[in-house]
Protein backbone atom coordinates (compact mmCIF):
# COMPACT_ATOMS: atom_id res chain seq x y z
CA UNK A 1 0.00 0.00 0.00
CA UNK A 2 1.37 3.41 -0.98
CA UNK A 3 1.95 5.77 1.97
CA UNK A 4 0.03 9.05 1.73
CA UNK A 5 2.39 12.05 1.95
CA UNK A 6 2.06 14.03 5.15
CA UNK A 7 1.35 17.80 5.24
CA UNK A 8 4.55 19.72 4.57
CA UNK A 9 6.09 16.94 2.46
CA UNK A 10 4.64 18.34 -0.78
CA UNK A 11 3.33 16.42 -3.76
CA UNK A 12 4.91 14.23 -6.45
CA UNK A 13 3.65 13.63 -9.99
CA UNK A 14 4.95 12.39 -13.30
CA UNK A 15 5.30 14.95 -16.12
CA UNK A 16 4.95 12.90 -19.32
CA UNK A 17 5.88 15.83 -21.57
CA UNK A 18 9.24 16.18 -19.83
CA UNK A 19 9.58 12.48 -18.93
CA UNK A 20 10.47 13.50 -15.38
CA UNK A 21 9.05 13.23 -11.87
CA UNK A 22 8.15 16.62 -10.36
CA UNK A 23 7.92 17.52 -6.69
CA UNK A 24 6.05 20.60 -5.47
CA UNK A 25 5.52 22.06 -2.01
CA UNK A 26 4.33 25.20 -0.23
CA UNK A 27 7.35 27.14 1.06
CA UNK A 28 5.52 29.49 3.39
CA UNK A 29 5.96 33.26 3.49
CA UNK A 30 9.19 34.92 2.50
CA UNK A 31 10.07 36.85 5.71
CA UNK A 32 11.56 39.76 3.79
CA UNK A 33 8.82 40.33 1.23
CA UNK A 34 5.76 38.68 2.75
CA UNK A 35 4.99 36.84 -0.49
CA UNK A 36 4.26 33.10 -0.64
CA UNK A 37 7.02 30.82 -1.89
CA UNK A 38 6.39 27.81 -4.18
CA UNK A 39 9.01 25.07 -4.19
CA UNK A 40 9.49 22.93 -7.28
CA UNK A 41 12.09 20.27 -8.12
CA UNK A 42 12.37 17.39 -10.58
CA UNK A 43 14.15 14.07 -10.98
CA UNK A 44 14.45 11.18 -13.40
CA UNK A 45 12.82 8.88 -10.84
CA UNK A 46 10.14 9.32 -8.23
CA UNK A 47 12.66 8.55 -5.47
CA UNK A 48 15.08 11.16 -6.76
CA UNK A 49 12.37 13.84 -6.98
CA UNK A 50 11.18 13.00 -3.45
CA UNK A 51 14.73 13.24 -2.11
CA UNK A 52 15.33 16.60 -3.79
CA UNK A 53 12.00 17.99 -2.58
CA UNK A 54 12.71 16.95 1.00
CA UNK A 55 16.13 18.62 0.81
CA UNK A 56 14.62 21.83 -0.61
CA UNK A 57 11.96 21.93 2.11
CA UNK A 58 14.62 21.47 4.79
CA UNK A 59 16.71 24.26 3.23
CA UNK A 60 13.79 26.69 3.21
CA UNK A 61 12.83 25.81 6.76
CA UNK A 62 16.39 26.42 7.92
CA UNK A 63 16.52 29.75 6.10
CA UNK A 64 13.11 30.73 7.40
CA UNK A 65 14.26 30.11 10.93
CA UNK A 66 16.41 33.23 10.70
CA UNK A 67 14.35 36.09 12.11
CA UNK A 68 13.94 39.16 9.95
CA UNK A 69 15.91 42.18 11.15
CA UNK A 70 14.73 45.75 11.69
CA UNK A 71 17.01 46.75 8.83
CA UNK A 72 15.17 44.38 6.49
CA UNK A 73 11.81 45.67 7.70
CA UNK A 74 12.89 49.25 6.93
CA UNK A 75 14.44 48.44 3.55
CA UNK A 76 11.39 46.49 2.34
CA UNK A 77 9.10 49.32 3.48
CA UNK A 78 11.18 51.91 1.61
CA UNK A 79 11.28 49.81 -1.55
CA UNK A 80 7.75 48.42 -1.67
CA UNK A 81 5.65 50.61 0.58
CA UNK A 82 6.93 54.18 0.86
CA UNK A 83 8.01 54.32 -2.79
CA UNK A 84 4.39 53.87 -3.92
CA UNK A 85 2.95 56.54 -1.64
CA UNK A 86 5.58 59.30 -1.66
CA UNK A 87 6.88 61.68 -4.30
CA UNK A 88 10.48 61.08 -5.41
CA UNK A 89 11.72 64.12 -3.48
CA UNK A 90 9.89 63.09 -0.30
CA UNK A 91 11.17 59.52 -0.63
CA UNK A 92 14.74 60.82 -0.90
CA UNK A 93 14.30 62.83 2.28
CA UNK A 94 12.74 59.89 4.14
CA UNK A 95 15.42 57.47 2.90
CA UNK A 96 18.12 59.88 4.03
CA UNK A 97 16.69 60.05 7.56
CA UNK A 98 16.18 56.28 7.74
CA UNK A 99 19.70 55.49 6.53
CA UNK A 100 21.30 58.28 8.48
CA UNK A 101 19.69 57.59 11.85
CA UNK A 102 17.62 54.40 12.10
CA UNK A 103 19.68 51.86 10.17
CA UNK A 104 23.03 52.55 11.90
CA UNK A 105 21.37 51.69 15.22
CA UNK A 106 18.77 49.04 14.40
CA UNK A 107 19.90 47.37 11.14
CA UNK A 108 21.08 44.11 12.75
CA UNK A 109 18.49 43.97 15.55
CA UNK A 110 15.95 41.16 15.28
CA UNK A 111 12.57 42.73 14.57
CA UNK A 112 10.73 40.36 16.90
CA UNK A 113 13.14 41.22 19.71
CA UNK A 114 12.97 45.02 19.47
CA UNK A 115 11.51 46.46 22.66
CA UNK A 116 9.72 49.74 23.28
CA UNK A 117 12.43 50.70 25.77
CA UNK A 118 15.10 50.36 23.09
CA UNK A 119 13.18 52.64 20.73
CA UNK A 120 12.75 55.19 23.52
CA UNK A 121 16.45 54.93 24.38
CA UNK A 122 17.27 55.72 20.76
CA UNK A 123 14.94 58.75 20.81
CA UNK A 124 16.41 59.93 24.14
CA UNK A 125 19.91 59.86 22.66
CA UNK A 126 18.87 61.63 19.46
CA UNK A 127 17.07 64.34 21.43
CA UNK A 128 20.48 65.77 22.33
CA UNK A 129 21.16 66.76 18.71
CA UNK A 130 17.88 66.62 16.80
CA UNK A 131 14.77 68.78 16.96
CA UNK A 132 11.55 67.32 18.31
CA UNK A 133 9.97 67.41 14.85
CA UNK A 134 12.75 65.17 13.51
CA UNK A 135 12.30 62.72 16.38
CA UNK A 136 8.59 62.52 15.57
CA UNK A 137 9.46 61.74 11.93
CA UNK A 138 11.94 59.02 12.86
CA UNK A 139 9.47 57.32 15.18
CA UNK A 140 6.79 57.60 12.49
CA UNK A 141 8.99 56.02 9.80
CA UNK A 142 9.92 53.14 12.09
CA UNK A 143 6.26 52.64 13.01
CA UNK A 144 5.15 52.76 9.36
CA UNK A 145 7.77 50.16 8.43
CA UNK A 146 6.58 47.82 11.21
CA UNK A 147 2.93 48.35 10.22
CA UNK A 148 3.91 47.38 6.68
CA UNK A 149 5.64 44.28 8.04
CA UNK A 150 2.60 43.32 10.10
CA UNK A 151 0.38 43.51 7.03
CA UNK A 152 2.82 41.16 5.28
CA UNK A 153 3.02 38.90 8.36
CA UNK A 154 6.81 39.23 8.59
CA UNK A 155 6.53 40.83 12.05
CA UNK A 156 3.88 40.38 14.71
CA UNK A 157 3.77 43.69 16.57
CA UNK A 158 4.90 47.32 16.43
CA UNK A 159 7.08 48.58 19.31
CA UNK A 160 7.46 52.03 17.73
CA UNK A 161 3.75 52.77 18.15
CA UNK A 162 4.09 52.54 21.93
CA UNK A 163 7.34 54.56 22.18
CA UNK A 164 7.13 58.05 23.71
CA UNK A 165 8.95 61.13 22.48
CA UNK A 166 11.27 62.32 25.30
CA UNK A 167 9.93 65.20 27.35
CA UNK A 168 13.27 67.00 27.00
CA UNK A 169 13.02 67.10 23.20
CA UNK A 170 13.41 70.59 21.81
CA UNK A 171 10.54 72.06 19.86
CA UNK A 172 11.35 73.36 16.43
CA UNK A 173 11.97 77.05 15.98
CA UNK A 174 8.73 79.00 16.29
CA UNK A 175 7.99 81.25 13.34
CA UNK A 176 8.54 84.94 13.95
CA UNK A 177 6.62 87.91 12.55
CA UNK A 178 8.08 91.39 12.27
CA UNK A 179 6.18 94.42 13.43
CA UNK A 180 5.29 97.06 10.82
CA UNK A 181 8.26 99.33 11.77
CA UNK A 182 10.63 96.34 11.65
CA UNK A 183 9.28 95.29 8.27
CA UNK A 184 9.80 98.81 6.91
CA UNK A 185 13.42 98.82 8.12
CA UNK A 186 14.06 95.46 6.47
CA UNK A 187 12.52 96.55 3.16
CA UNK A 188 14.61 99.74 3.13
CA UNK A 189 17.80 97.71 3.57
CA UNK A 190 16.68 95.14 0.99
CA UNK A 191 16.03 97.85 -1.60
CA UNK A 192 19.75 98.31 -2.16
CA UNK A 193 20.66 94.63 -2.25
CA UNK A 194 21.05 92.44 -5.34
CA UNK A 195 18.48 89.98 -3.93
CA UNK A 196 16.31 92.58 -2.24
CA UNK A 197 13.38 91.81 -4.53
CA UNK A 198 13.21 88.32 -3.05
CA UNK A 199 12.67 89.74 0.43
CA UNK A 200 10.12 92.26 -0.84
CA UNK A 201 8.12 89.67 -2.80
CA UNK A 202 8.19 87.06 -0.04
CA UNK A 203 7.24 89.55 2.66
CA UNK A 204 4.44 91.30 0.80
CA UNK A 205 2.95 88.22 -0.91
CA UNK A 206 3.47 85.63 1.83
CA UNK A 207 5.31 83.24 -0.49
CA UNK A 208 6.95 80.07 0.75
CA UNK A 209 10.73 80.24 0.21
CA UNK A 210 10.53 77.40 -2.32
CA UNK A 211 7.73 79.14 -4.20
CA UNK A 212 9.69 82.38 -4.42
CA UNK A 213 12.88 80.71 -5.65
CA UNK A 214 10.85 78.79 -8.28
CA UNK A 215 9.24 81.92 -9.75
CA UNK A 216 9.80 82.47 -13.46
CA UNK A 217 9.45 85.71 -15.37
CA UNK A 218 6.56 84.37 -17.44
CA UNK A 219 4.63 83.83 -14.18
CA UNK A 220 4.75 87.58 -13.52
CA UNK A 221 2.31 89.82 -15.39
CA UNK A 222 3.56 93.36 -14.91
CA UNK A 223 0.67 94.83 -16.86
CA UNK A 224 -1.93 93.13 -14.69
CA UNK A 225 0.35 93.49 -11.65
CA UNK A 226 -0.07 89.85 -10.70
CA UNK A 227 2.04 86.76 -10.11
CA UNK A 228 0.96 83.15 -10.58
CA UNK A 229 2.36 80.59 -8.15
CA UNK A 230 2.18 77.14 -9.74
CA UNK A 231 5.27 75.29 -8.53
CA UNK A 232 7.97 75.20 -5.90
CA UNK A 233 11.70 74.52 -5.78
CA UNK A 234 12.97 71.43 -3.99
CA UNK A 235 16.50 70.26 -3.29
CA UNK A 236 17.81 66.70 -2.98
CA UNK A 237 21.49 65.79 -2.69
CA UNK A 238 22.53 69.24 -3.86
CA UNK A 239 20.34 69.20 -6.98
CA UNK A 240 17.44 71.58 -7.59
CA UNK A 241 14.16 70.47 -9.15
CA UNK A 242 10.62 71.78 -9.53
CA UNK A 243 7.57 70.27 -7.87
CA UNK A 244 3.92 71.18 -7.44
CA UNK A 245 3.06 73.61 -4.60
CA UNK A 246 2.74 72.03 -1.16
CA UNK A 247 -1.06 71.81 -1.31
CA UNK A 248 -1.11 71.22 -5.07
CA UNK A 249 -3.02 74.45 -5.66
CA UNK A 250 -2.10 77.07 -8.26
CA UNK A 251 -2.94 80.62 -7.20
CA UNK A 252 -2.69 84.05 -8.83
CA UNK A 253 -1.89 86.94 -6.50
CA UNK A 254 -2.33 90.65 -7.11
CA UNK A 255 0.98 92.39 -6.39
CA UNK A 256 1.20 95.52 -4.27
CA UNK A 257 3.02 98.44 -5.89
CA UNK A 258 6.13 97.95 -3.75
CA UNK A 259 6.56 94.37 -5.00
CA UNK A 260 5.86 95.32 -8.62
CA UNK A 261 8.47 98.10 -8.64
CA UNK A 262 11.04 95.99 -6.82
CA UNK A 263 10.67 93.14 -9.33
CA UNK A 264 10.96 95.57 -12.27
CA UNK A 265 14.27 96.86 -10.90
CA UNK A 266 15.40 93.30 -10.31
CA UNK A 267 14.59 92.27 -13.88
CA UNK A 268 16.61 95.19 -15.27
CA UNK A 269 19.61 94.38 -13.06
CA UNK A 270 19.42 90.68 -13.98
CA UNK A 271 19.39 91.51 -17.68
CA UNK A 272 22.68 93.36 -17.22
CA UNK A 273 24.17 90.38 -15.38
CA UNK A 274 23.15 88.05 -18.20
CA UNK A 275 24.82 90.24 -20.80
CA UNK A 276 28.04 90.23 -18.79
CA UNK A 277 27.92 86.45 -18.32
CA UNK A 278 27.14 85.76 -21.97
CA UNK A 279 27.17 82.06 -22.86
CA UNK A 280 28.17 81.16 -19.30
CA UNK A 281 24.64 81.94 -18.07
CA UNK A 282 23.00 78.48 -17.74
CA UNK A 283 20.15 78.02 -20.20
CA UNK A 284 18.41 75.50 -17.94
CA UNK A 285 17.56 78.23 -15.42
CA UNK A 286 17.33 81.32 -17.63
CA UNK A 287 13.64 81.86 -16.84
CA UNK A 288 14.12 81.99 -13.06
CA UNK A 289 13.51 85.30 -11.32
CA UNK A 290 15.87 84.70 -8.42
CA UNK A 291 19.26 83.14 -9.12
CA UNK A 292 22.85 83.40 -7.93
CA UNK A 293 25.25 85.76 -9.69
CA UNK A 294 26.19 82.75 -11.84
CA UNK A 295 22.59 82.22 -12.95
CA UNK A 296 21.97 79.06 -10.93
CA UNK A 297 19.15 78.36 -8.42
CA UNK A 298 19.59 79.62 -4.87
CA UNK A 299 19.91 76.77 -2.39
CA UNK A 300 18.23 76.94 1.05
CA UNK A 301 21.46 77.53 3.00
CA UNK A 302 22.38 80.58 0.89
CA UNK A 303 18.82 81.84 1.26
CA UNK A 304 19.04 81.60 5.04
CA UNK A 305 22.33 83.52 5.05
CA UNK A 306 20.84 86.20 2.79
CA UNK A 307 17.80 86.84 4.98
CA UNK A 308 19.79 86.68 8.23
CA UNK A 309 22.37 89.11 6.87
CA UNK A 310 19.78 91.66 5.74
CA UNK A 311 18.00 91.35 9.09
CA UNK A 312 21.24 92.05 10.94
CA UNK A 313 21.94 95.03 8.70
CA UNK A 314 18.43 96.33 9.49
CA UNK A 315 19.16 96.08 13.22
CA UNK A 316 16.65 93.29 13.86
CA UNK A 317 17.40 91.18 16.91
CA UNK A 318 16.85 87.45 17.40
CA UNK A 319 17.64 86.66 13.77
CA UNK A 320 15.29 86.10 10.85
CA UNK A 321 14.61 83.05 8.65
CA UNK A 322 13.14 82.98 5.12
CA UNK A 323 9.87 81.49 6.39
CA UNK A 324 9.53 84.43 8.82
CA UNK A 325 8.79 86.66 5.84
CA UNK A 326 5.67 84.57 5.19
CA UNK A 327 4.71 84.79 8.87
CA UNK A 328 5.20 88.57 8.74
CA UNK A 329 2.97 89.01 5.69
CA UNK A 330 0.18 87.01 7.30
CA UNK A 331 0.39 88.74 10.65
CA UNK A 332 0.54 92.29 9.27
CA UNK A 333 -2.39 91.66 6.93
CA UNK A 334 -4.36 90.05 9.74
CA UNK A 335 -3.68 93.07 11.97
CA UNK A 336 -4.91 95.30 9.13
CA UNK A 337 -8.26 93.49 9.14
CA UNK A 338 -7.90 90.81 6.46
CA UNK A 339 -10.03 87.75 7.20
CA UNK A 340 -8.57 84.31 7.87
CA UNK A 341 -10.32 83.05 4.72
CA UNK A 342 -8.61 85.61 2.51
CA UNK A 343 -5.27 84.94 4.20
CA UNK A 344 -5.66 81.21 3.54
CA UNK A 345 -6.23 81.99 -0.15
CA UNK A 346 -3.13 84.19 -0.20
CA UNK A 347 -0.97 81.52 1.44
CA UNK A 348 -2.33 78.67 -0.67
CA UNK A 349 -3.99 76.73 2.15
CA UNK A 350 -7.15 74.67 1.73
CA UNK A 351 -8.72 76.09 4.88
CA UNK A 352 -8.00 78.49 7.74
CA UNK A 353 -6.61 76.00 10.26
CA UNK A 354 -2.94 76.65 9.43
CA UNK A 355 -3.54 80.40 9.46
CA UNK A 356 -4.95 80.25 13.00
CA UNK A 357 -2.46 77.68 14.26
CA UNK A 358 0.88 78.81 12.85
CA UNK A 359 0.92 82.04 10.90
CA UNK A 360 -0.87 84.79 12.79
CA UNK A 361 1.26 86.49 15.44
CA UNK A 362 0.54 89.61 17.51
CA UNK A 363 2.38 92.47 15.77
CA UNK A 364 0.54 95.48 17.21
CA UNK A 365 -0.10 96.85 20.67
CA UNK A 366 -3.13 95.57 22.55
CA UNK A 367 -6.41 97.16 21.48
CA UNK A 368 -7.51 99.21 24.50
CA UNK A 369 -10.92 100.34 23.26
CA UNK A 370 -12.87 98.00 25.54
CA UNK A 371 -10.75 98.77 28.60
CA UNK A 372 -11.03 102.54 28.13
CA UNK A 373 -14.83 102.55 27.94
CA UNK A 374 -16.73 103.39 31.15
CA UNK A 375 -18.98 100.37 31.26
CA UNK A 376 -20.31 101.19 34.75
CA UNK A 377 -21.52 104.61 33.65
CA UNK A 378 -23.31 102.93 30.80
CA UNK A 379 -25.22 100.81 33.30
CA UNK A 380 -23.35 97.59 32.61
CA UNK A 381 -22.05 95.82 35.72
CA UNK A 382 -22.00 97.14 39.27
Amino acid sequence: MTRRRAPGEGALYYDAARDRWVGQAEGGLNPATGTRRRLKVSGTTKTEAARRLAARIAEVEATGARAITVGEVLEVWLERGASKRMSPSTLKMVSSLVRGHLLPVFAAVRADALRVEEVEGFLDAKAKTLAKSTLVKLRSYLAQAFDFGIRRRSVSWNPARAAEIPAAARDRRVGRALTAPEARRLLRVAEGHRMGAFVTAALTLGLRPGEATALTWEAIDFQAKSVTVFRSMTWAEGTAAFKAPKTGRTRTLAMPAIATESLKRHRKAQATERVLMGDRWPADWEALVFVTSNGTPIDPSNLRRLVAGLAEEAGLKDGLAPYDLRHTATSLLSAAGQSAERLADLLGHRDTRMVHRHYRHPVTAAVTTAAEYDWTAAGVGS
